[in-house]
């Protein structure tokens, strides 16, 4: 077979995410370790018999089973269990690198009350028993409750329980979280298929025999990392995306198109199943509703002609796209660009439930399904108007105490300087991060938590997965460092407000959490995960036509989003780069983590831009460069890489780089996409939807 360049770069980055559960990588990051054995707070265990500990991890939604092995009382290197359904006994990078995180100079000593101005860095230690009785007495001292808000890593699990249980005591409904796909494919769900309170949106990967992924960072880590890469290296996959990623290395089929018209391409495959009937007629005829008013809109406003010119794309190739997918005994379609982390517009979540619908992929093997509510009580109560709450966060006066509970906003919600100075207006800010992120530098209180490898937590998994899942942190280790479960510090400050002592009764977390998970504690103690029924595959319901029905929804607001900063008449649109390799949520990358990330990304802390040859050669740029990357949110010094692979007009940045806090290892290393990329709000569901931004790239 004749190697031409583009078969050249498949080959090439493809590898990357081949190798990432292969045992090449990790023998690199082993010699990365050695080295780093020089850096003065790298632990040097003694030699001795090693043995296994489990765990899980939550480092990302993706919820691992752990196996950490230690010698002695130390953690020396951890690995994916092998009995997990989650990860099958494979785990990413950062993952791995935990225990960097667990003995690192990132981490906080003890709690802390800020003594000089806030950014400052000057902290007074504080005992345990201080710090929780500064904690109940701002509380008590706001009237009703009023201006008190909690943001939370999940929304569900016991201690977002105990978080609300705590805002409900003093009068407060402001219980947040960051928002993410999910949020928009459960808004979805409710519309085409109904939703009960706790239900989530899963994709059958296992079964599936064709993925078509609508911008997901599949092979980057999109829902459980582990579990994805694995379905991009054995399952068939179409990627739709402006950028040749390790996805779109690996799939059979990359379709560029131009960013943020993915949901205009799902609806134009989906026109072109319809003018062509390639769609499943007995599942359209007997278990749907909605579907004549759907397909004229469809063939009135999304033909494959008339898509065109939104997304770039030949009539030929959607067409070809649509005969792959409807031709496919089991494939399913997914949206969610990059690892998940952010919502889609409403409008493009209900475009992929409808292919998925015109396959008769909805609730069978290897399709989009219904996954069933946790059975336990700690479930929380579901946010409304998540996006307009999130939003009074940056308005000044709205909010006199924020509590930070694994989210870290200063840097996953701080899209701009300003929005970074709308936070900072914030009264109160109190983190229980075990790490001195972002938002722990800029906080007036500090109760770490302990990390997950050294406390006892269940971990509800919210990232696609078929069916209900739980798994257990457990501690592998006793604390490092004088921190203490947040579980048991919100029990203690609730049992001190008044009417508190009746709603937090218990003795302690532990007791607490067993009591909670009722039937289920047993299994997940014992096993270290629990799951559900998968509850689409009961009896004959489907094939009978008697059970949900599904509606096709014709979307009322924009399916396709513009860039931010759209009226700014700046050239370029700016686009995220993902890596299985950077950490993109609230926890940055381990040190040695940071050695592992491609050239192409970040050299000398200076982070690397990717755009097309035609691209540079307009800008008056070179390989190699070092040119000014301008938005309307701010601009950085970047270095130019030529890739063939990026869409012409189109600049490509890593995600998850530019931290400016945890230490002198992880901060300063490159630039923040996130605070470039702006905010936009889709207006059908209310939540963020940005996926990019106008830009400009210019010498010097």
């Amino acid at each position: 077979m004749k190697i031409n360049r583009r078969h050249f770069l498949a080959l090439g980055m493809g590898a990357t995410a081949g190798t990432m559960l292969s045992p090449l990588p990790w023998k690199l990051t082993d010699d990365v370790s050695i080295w780093t054995q020089n850096w003065s707070w790298t632990p040097v265990p003694e030699t001795g018999e090693y043995y296994y500990v489990g765990g899980a991890c939550t480092l990302c939604p993706g919820g691992c089973s752990l196996a950490v092995r230690k010698v002695g009382e130390r953690v020396v290197k951890i690995e994916g269990s092998p009995e997990s359904p989650v990860n099958s006994g494979d785990l990413c990078g950062v993952g791995i690198s935990a225990s960097q995180l667990l003995y690192g100079p990132s981490r906080i000593e003890g709690p802390m009350v800020r003594a000089g101005k806030r950014g400052e860095g000057k902290w007074t230690r504080l005992s345990w028993e201080e710090a929780e009785a500064q904690l109940a007495e701002k509380l008590g001292s706001l009237s009703g409750g009023k201006g008190v808000a909690a943001l939370s890593a999940s929304r569900t699990g016991s201690v977002p329980a105990l978080f609300q249980r705590l805002l409900d005591t003093v009068g407060s409904d402001r219980f947040l979280t960051l928002p993410s796909v999910h949020d928009t494919l459960e808004q979805a769900m409710a519309l085409t298929m109904g939703r009960n309170p706790g239900e989530g949106v899963g994709f059958d990967t296992e079964n599936t025999d064709l993925i078509l992924s609508l911008g997901s960072a599949v092979a980057e880590g999109w829902g459980a990392p582990v579990r994805m890469v694995k379905a991009a290296g054995t399952k068939k996959m179409i990627q739709v995306e402006p950028y040749l990623s390790t996805t779109a290395s690996m799939a059979d089929m990359w379709v560029p198109a131009k960013p943020g018209t993915e949901g205009v391409f799902a609806l134009s495959v989906a026109a072109s199943m319809v003018r062509e009937k390639l769609y499943d007629h007995i599942f359209v005829s007997t278990a749907t509703e909605g579907f004549d008013a759907f397909s004229a809109w469809l063939l009135e406003n999304y033909t494959p002609e008339k898509a065109e010119a939104v997304t770039g794309v030949s009539p030929a190739m959607v067409k070809k796209v649509a005969v792959a997918f409807a031709g496919a005994r089991r494939p399913v379609a997914l949206c969610g660009r990059g690892k998940g982390e952010a919502p889609v517009s409403l409008a493009e979540a209900l475009a992929v439930f409808a292919l998925n619908a015109l396959k008769g992929s909805v609730q069978r093997d290897g399709g989009l399904v219904k996954v069933g509510a946790l059975p336990y009580a700690v479930a929380t109560a579901e946010t409304a108007d998540l996006g307009a709450r999130l939003a009074e966060l940056m308005e000044p006066g709205k909010t006199e105490l924020l509590m930070d509970w694994g989210t870290n906003p200063f840097y996953t919600l701080a899209t701009s300087a300003k929005a970074t100075e709308a936070l900072a207006s914030i009264g109160t800010i109190v983190s229980f991060s075990p790490y001195m992120d972002e938002t722990a530098a800029m906080a007036d209180l500090i109760l770490p938590d302990h990390t997950h490898l050294e406390k006892l937590q269940d971990v509800p998994v919210r990232a696609g997965l078929e069916r209900p899942t739980v798994t257990l942190a457990q501690p592998a280790i006793e604390p490092v460092m004088d921190t203490k479960h947040t579980g048991d510090v919100l029990i203690s400050v609730g049992g001190q407000l008044e009417g508190g002592s009746d709603a937090f009764a218990w003795d302690d977390y532990e007791t607490y959490l067993e009591e909670s998970c009722g039937d289920m504690w047993e299994t997940l103690y014992d096993e270290g995960l629990w799951q559900g029924d998968i509850a689409w595959k009961k009896g004959l319901e489907r094939l009978l036509g008697t059970s949900q029905r599904f509606t096709f929804v014709v979307p009322e607001g924009p399916v396709a989003l513009t860039a931010d900063g759209a009226a700014s008449g700046l050239p370029l649109t700016l686009v995220p780069r993902w890596s299985l390799r950077i950490s993109s949520g609230p926890v940055a990358d381990a040190p040695f983590t940071m050695k592992t990330i491609s050239d192409r990304m970040l050299t000398k802390g200076v982070s690397h831009v990717e755009v097309h040859p035609s691209t540079a050669k307009k800008a008056g740029l070179r390989e190699g460069d070092t040119a000014t990357l301008t938005t309307p949110f701010g601009s950085a010094k970047v270095n130019v890489t030529l890739f063939e692979g990026v869409m012409p007009g189109v600049v490509a940045l890593a995600a998850g780089l530019g931290h400016t806090a945890f230490d002198e290892y992880i901060g300063g290393k490159g630039t923040s996409y996130t605070a470039l990329s702006g905010s936009m709000t889709d207006p059908a569901s209310g939540l963020n939807c940005t996926w990019g931004a106008r830009a400009s790239l210019t010498k010097g």
